[in-house]
């Protein structure tokens, strides 16, 4: 081969290579790296790209790699240019390049290269030279330098080393992942030997703690005894997350951790629901009430998740013995997670208290309403007129919610059909009654209830003092029933629900479906478009396609599946106004199998649709071709 050879091939290289977008570009390039390397021919060309710009010489770290040039990529190990170490780094893996082309590596090296060096022989599993290594990187660069080798070394090498360099350790959850046995040995020790006041400190040194959170999940057991034995007195917050691991692990211990007095404190806002329904799972009911009479607050939560069927037993044991004390209050948040028979026992009796007591109305009625709905409904609707607008607004949130708990749909349309009085109150009261109205569950509205519902929403937006709160709980009702009707098809209920969007939007253009990609299961997205589909049409007529983008928006992903919606997105962009056009691109772009053909096609209408983000990522990843058109 006569030296202007390589230059001409690699010249050939990137003439190819240019003019195609990324995706082809790299399969191109893969395929003529392989057969310069059948021609034994790589080589040289791979020599004449490495002493080009920063492009070529990435050109050339892909064409070695699939070319299997293990000598080019172990001598680009550390490479000036970080993209091209770091391929060579993660090539050097599967091409074998020996380990003893690293050793060589370390010996000039910046710090950077030298740590980037040392995840990747961690990572590659090279245990026999992380062991050679450390020694050395330790004498020449200090304990730091040599604590970051320690995951990629033997178990039997950080058992003996990791106790002196337990406090230059930085990467706890690398140590802990590859070697979570000699770490918990190493801190234990170390708590062991500390005096017994300085143990709470240590937890909060060094970034001990991280080290203890990456081991909870493989070690929870031994965790649990470490714990026990040196737990601090308040839990560090890196913690927080694995504790899950240790209540799956075992429930009884990790209740027992939260029981002990003067023991490890655990915050309360620590114990997410997943970790609490974990918990109780594995909990009799006896340490289950035990835990919610010992820690404040928590007994709403534990019957949250509690099965509905233990409720009730596990409330009496956790409230018997308690002292009733001189102050009467009523606890909602535990009376809503009571079955509903039991929750009126309860609630009788501490309305009966109450009253015995000489608390105010305003107590009484709170736990009055979780009574059967016919026994309370006449105090309740008594209260709604009472002089004060405070108390009236109390009155009426108590009557919904009692209506709500009743499950049934007559007792909701009968609060509905008194909320028409609503057309003259105050907007504060008016406004906490239709907040209220969020817990109704939309299945128990019927088109019966639509004439009552039209009422209410034109009163409340039609007030002179109408307020923000109010309009954005009447939204929040109307995308609420929406998605619940327009599955199962109650047309009156879904013509209110358009209806009210856009009376409070003033137009289609500002309606917000909220998350409905969340709320439908699979396959009802078709069943949505369908029911709205008369009204996305007549949008489309007017050349108005607010709700176009607006169910676009609120399925997600989910919208690219209806082809039906992606030809209305197609309209918003060829006839919709320029703002309007703008904000659709992007949803029609969205998972469409021929995406790179539709920017295509939109950059020959309108060129200056390069700009949006979500023609941009298409030609910058995929159609680069595109760039220069």
């Amino acid at each position: 081969m006569t030296d202007a050879q390589p230059l001409v091939l690699a010249a050939a290289l990137l003439d190819v290579l240019d003019p195609l977008p990324h995706p082809q570009r790299m399969a191109e390039l893969a395929s003529r790296a392989r057969r310069l390397a059948g021609q034994g021919v790589l080589r040289p060309v791979l020599e004449e790209l490495a002493d080009g710009d920063p492009y070529e010489r990435r050109i050339a770290v892909v064409a070695a790699s699939v070319g299997r040039d293990t000598e080019w990529i172990g001598a680009h190990l550390t490479d000036e240019d970080r993209v091209v170490r770091g391929h060579a780094l993660r090539a050097a893996r599967s091409l074998g390049v020996p380990d003893e082309v690293y050793e060589e590596a370390f010996t000039d090296a910046p710090a950077a290269v030298r740590r980037q060096l040392v995840r990747a022989i961690a990572r590659d599993g090279r245990t026999a030279l992380a062991d050679r290594l450390l020694p050395t990187l330790r004498a020449v660069w200090g304990d730091a330098e040599a604590a970051r080798l320690l995951p990629g070394c033997s178990a039997a090498v950080v058992a003996d080393l990791l106790p002196g360099l337990l406090r230059s350790v930085d990467g706890w959850s690398s140590l802990g992942h590859h070697h979570p046995g000699p770490l918990l040995d190493a801190v234990t020790a170390e708590l062991a030997a500390l005096p017994a006041a300085e143990r709470d400190g240590w937890w909060h040194w060094y970034g001990y703690d991280r080290g203890i959170a990456a081991v909870a999940r493989p070690l929870p057991h031994r965790v649990l005894d470490l714990l026990e034995q040196y737990g601090p007195a308040r839990l560090p917050g890196s913690l927080h997350r694995s504790l899950g691991h240790l209540a799956a692990a075992d429930p009884t211990r990790f209740a027992r951790l939260l029981l002990t007095p003067g023991g490890c404190a655990i915050p309360e806002r620590a114990l997410s629901r997943t970790l609490l329904h974990r918990l109780v799972a594995g909990l009799p009911d006896d340490l289950v009430a035990e835990l919610g009479r010992a820690i404040p607050g928590l007994l709403p939560r534990l019957l949250r998740v509690l099965a509905p069927s233990r409720r009730a037993a596990v409330h009496e044991a956790a409230v018997a013995g308690r002292g009733e004390g001189a102050e009467v209050t009523v606890d909602t948040a535990l009376l809503d997670f009571l079955p509903r028979t039991y929750a009126a026992t309860v609630a009788r009796r501490l309305a009966d208290r109450a009253r015995s007591r000489g608390a105010d109305r305003a107590t009484v009625l709170r736990a009055e309403s979780y009574l059967p709905f016919d026994e309370v409904r006449e105090r309740l609707l008594a209260a709604t007129r009472e002089p004060v607008a405070e108390d009236r607004a109390t009155a009426w949130s108590l009557l919904v919610h009692s209506a709500v708990r009743s499950g049934e749909q007559g007792a909701v349309a009968a609060v509905l059909e008194e909320m028409g009085r609503l057309r003259n109150e105050q907007d504060p009261v008016r406004s906490v009654a239709l907040r209220a109205l969020l817990t109704v569950r939309p299945a128990l509205f019927t088109d019966t209830v639509e004439p009552l519902l039209d009422r209410i929403a034109t009163d409340a937006v039609e007030a002179r003092d109408s307020s923000a709160a109010t309009r954005s709980a009447l939204t929040a009702l109307a995308v609420a029933v929406l998605r619940e009707h327009a599955v199962t098809g109650e047309r009156s209920l879904l013509n209110w629900a358009l209806r009210t969007l856009v009376r409070i939007s003033g137009n289609s253009g500002s309606a917000d479906l909220g998350r409905l990609d969340r709320t439908l299961r699979r396959g009802q997205e078709q069943v949505v478009l369908e029911a709205l589909r008369p009204w996305l049409e007549a949008g489309a007529e007017r050349s108005d396609y607010g709700l176009v983008l607006a169910l676009a928006r609120s399925l997600g992903r989910r919208a690219a599946t209806l082809p039906g919606l992606h030809e209305l997105l197609r309209q918003a962009v060829d006839y919709g106004s320029a703002a309007t056009a703008r904000s659709a691109v992007g949803l029609w772009l969205q998972g469409a199998a021929d995406r790179d053909a539709r920017v295509e096609r939109l950059l020959t209408r309108d060129p200056s649709a390069a700009t949006l983000p979500a023609v941009e990522r298409v030609l910058t990843t995929r159609r680069t071709d595109l760039l220069d058109a």
